[in-house]
């Protein structure tokens, strides 16, 4: 009978994690295979501040250096962002800005559109090439 109750509760706590962050569980698993998804929790936000700072203070071809230390038995992360090129779209300023991110002697290239918002903040454009 206690084993039953043990089974039945383990099974609605990994229920109730799964259905409080399922998003969250998608992209690690999407990310999980990529030099961009070995960034520690604590490292997301240094990632967002440099393409956020990149994006506002870069000229086109401009290229702001990326790094990581190596952390445990994480190689370091080493690469570049490259603002490509700007336009504007109804009034808002978009900019295509280049990832190039090298861990261990792995490359890795992400590349987007990313618009300015009217209080300032970045928006990645998912339908521009």
């Amino acid at each position: 009978m206690r084993l039953i109750r043990f089974r039945h509760a383990r099974a609605a706590v990994v229920v109730l994690v799964m259905a409080t962050s399922p998003a969250h569980a998608y992209f690690d698993y999407f990310l999980s295979n990529t030099v961009i998804g070995t960034l520690q929790k604590d490292e997301v936000p240094q990632y967002i501040h440099l393409y956020k700072d990149a994006l506002a203070n870069l000229p086109d071809g401009g290229t702001a250096p990326v790094h990581f230390p190596a952390i445990n038995r994480r190689p370091a992360i080493d690469g570049t962002l490259t603002l490509e090129r700007s336009r504007n779209e109804k009034g808002h300023k978009c900019r295509r800005v280049r990832s190039d991110l090298t861990q261990a002697g792995r490359k890795e290239r992400w590349a987007g559109w990313f618009c300015q918002t009217p209080d300032g903040d970045w928006k990645r454009q998912t339908s521009k090439s």
